[in-house]
């Protein structure tokens, strides 16, 4: 077994699947996609020429060279994640103020626990949450000091680090029409009742995709809460635009269908987004560092 292709990622995968038993599960606590997921455990097998999982019907169960790597992995990213604590504490300027800004309101699904963490770890820093809409002017005018978003800043005066991979799907009930194609085209929603978090005129799907096109639904719905959307989705009173990792624990309850729009997919890449400088706290970076090691940033 040629041990040098691991990569703590790998061990994350490993332990989030073990724990799981089922990659639908495993890829809602990493983040990613389950095609992505597969993708990576189907990539790291290969390389390592070793079956790590048997998969039985739906279920993961851990093949012997698999629960090897289990144990290493407990111990490893259990000790390195102490490790990355003890050094950023030891390193002194743990406290202030943290001031976190999503640029998405389904960033409220997951940043919760993460915020849990932070707090007992770095007890002495005040953190704020808000919801950004124009993330470069608040980084400059220090409104916040991370956004968390699926846009880049191109300016040269801020920075990003990449925290997930992701798509967008369209989500419907699963006796609509739409429902029996292997994908959504943008065409497709000409005449739907498309039901969005955000208004008609602040929407970047419409913006971007359906009004360069002539593409009109026939009723634009705005839902400011995504359980509501789902639940309106779900009663069949029309279609709606979520990233897949929002709707993937829904998706595993058979309530609602959801299809990759256009052959070729809407990928998103959600960021953490912050000014560039040489001051910024430690409890900054640690945050961002905790954002991360709580999802899975790239494929073998």
């Amino acid at each position: 077994m040629t041990m040098h292709h691991l990569e703590i990622k790998h061990l994350r995968m490993i332990r989030a699947i073990a724990e799981s038993g089922n990659m639908t599960r495993a890829a809602e606590k990493l983040y990613v996609s389950q095609s992505a997921l597969s993708q990576q455990l189907k990539g790291i097998e290969n390389k390592l020429e070793v079956e790590l999982f048997y998969r039985i019907r739906k279920k993961m169960v851990l093949a012997p060279n698999g629960r090897k790597l289990l144990k290493t992995a407990d111990q490893v990213v259990d000790l390195l994640d102490d490790a990355e604590s003890e050094i950023a504490k030891l390193a002194g300027n743990n406290s202030g103020e943290l001031k976190l800004g999503t640029h998405c309101i389904f960033c409220f699904k997951w940043l919760p626990g993460i915020m849990a963490d932070f707090r007992k770890q770095f007890p002495n820093v005040d953190l704020e949450i808000g919801t950004s809409h124009d993330p470069a002017t608040e980084l400059e005018q220090k409104k916040f000091d991370i956004v968390v978003s699926a846009r880049s800043l191109p300016e040269n005066s801020y920075e990003e680090q990449l925290l997930f991979q992701d798509q967008l799907v369209c989500i419907m009930e699963k006796e609509h029409p739409l429902a029996a194609q292997n994908h959504i085209r943008l065409e497709d929603f000409q005449g739907e009742s498309l039901i969005s978090h955000a208004e008609k005129g602040e929407s970047k799907f419409y913006e971007l995709l359906l009004q360069p096109k002539g593409i009109e639904p026939k009723r634009f719905m705005t839902v400011g809460q995504p359980l509501a959307i789902v639940e309106l989705v779900v009663s069949g009173l029309g279609v709606s635009v979520f990233p897949l990792w929002a709707v993937t624990s829904t998706l595993e309850t058979g309530a609602l269908i959801a299809k990759p729009i256009s052959r070729e997919g809407v990928p998103l890449t959600w960021r953490a987004l912050f000014m560039k400088g040489n001051n910024i706290p430690n409890y900054q970076n640690e945050f961002i560092k905790m954002m991360q090691r709580a999802n899975v940033i790239s494929q073998v």
